[in-house]
């Protein structure tokens, strides 16, 4: 049985998907087998796979209808043999030492978690990766969740960048058809880790590209986000007074992106009133947190000029 399965959803990523692949061949700890599953790609991806397939017995395939993102990462999961687990978004890539650093950090601290620093990037000429040695910092798990909601100094909570082991998942799934399905569910995952770890080292390389779901104006099912983030200040209930005001500054971004993308009409009324509530609620909070981002110190100090001005604030620079 191989160590590590690597579940790579497949979905229309012609594009982007050779340069993903391949950086995970190149991975420097290589006990580790590939779970492609092509969730009804309508472009050349799934033949892409079957040749990559045809050269390396590491990678298997798995054909289903279109589901979306968490059904496709499920059917990874239920498929997966290894005693770790990792998600790897089929337009990002690895760096060549992604799960040998991962897998030392959380096998030596005796974590179920190990986490790394992500690098953000258009164009592949942007990429730098530098084989650093750099110490693993082992955290509880509030506190690595605590960090994950603020959205800075790492961890976060996207599935991927992660280790985890495979029990973990035995008896949990992502949520399917919801957007923000990471949102949905890893704040979870980490809140019941055993032990987290994380390596403050660029290792999992994101691609920025137009068609990312905060780019873009949301519909009704998007708005759901502010719904998620409401459910992690409930999660967080009675676990500390600085989770919960990390849960609080979460909600307060989220909060920020419905007013600004989502129009004001009648099909969002209920969410915009609940986010400007929250505004409100939040607002002298996150202004003399010491953890919150700037920009959000930012946006709490222009609510106090009323929904109007705020709306428009975050339209024109948001």
């Amino acid at each position: 049985m191989p160590e590590v399965s690597v579940i790579i959803p497949v979905y229309n990523t012609e594009q982007f998907l050779e340069d993903c692949l391949n950086s995970v061949l190149a991975q420097t700890f290589t006990d580790f087998e590939i779970i492609a599953v092509d969730d009804g790609s309508t472009d050349n991806s799934a033949a892409i796979v079957k040749q990559f397939a045809a050269k390396d017995n590491r990678i298997v395939i798995i054909h289903q209808e279109n589901k979306g993102l968490s059904e496709a990462r499920n059917t990874g999961i239920k498929a997966a043999r290894g005693n770790w687990i990792t998600f790897v978004d089929s337009d990002d890539m690895l760096a060549p030492s992604f799960l040998q650093k991962l897998w030392d950090a959380a096998t030596q601290n005796k974590a179920n978690i190990a986490c790394s620093d992500k690098l953000l990037f258009w164009k592949k000429s942007e990429i730098e990766t530098r084989d650093a040695t750099v110490q693993a910092i082992a955290l509880a798990p509030e506190k690595a969740l605590e960090r994950a909601l603020y959205q800075k100094n790492g961890p976060d909570y996207s599935a991927w960048s992660k280790l985890y082991g495979a029990q973990i998942w035995q008896s949990r799934r992502f949520t399917p058809g919801i957007y923000f399905e990471d949102m949905d569910c890893i704040p979870q995952v980490l809140l019941e880790a055993e032990k987290v770890t994380f390596v403050p080292e660029p290792l999992y390389l994101n691609r920025r590209h137009g068609s990312s779901i905060l780019a873009t104006a949301y519909n009704s099912k998007k708005a759901e986000l502010l719904d998620i983030a409401e459910r992690i200040c409930t999660l967080v209930e009675g676990k500390g007074a600085e989770l919960n005001r990390a849960a609080h500054s979460n909600l307060f971004s989220a909060s920020c992106s419905i007013l600004m993308r989502t129009p004001d009409t009648d099909e969002f009324t209920d969410f915009r009133t609940r986010a400007w509530k929250h505004i409100k609620d939040f607002r002298l909070e996150t202004l003399f947190n010491a953890n919150s981002r700037t920009r959000n110190k930012v946006a709490a100090l222009i609510s106090f000029g009323g929904k109007a001005i705020f709306g428009f604030a975050l339209r024109r620079f948001g």
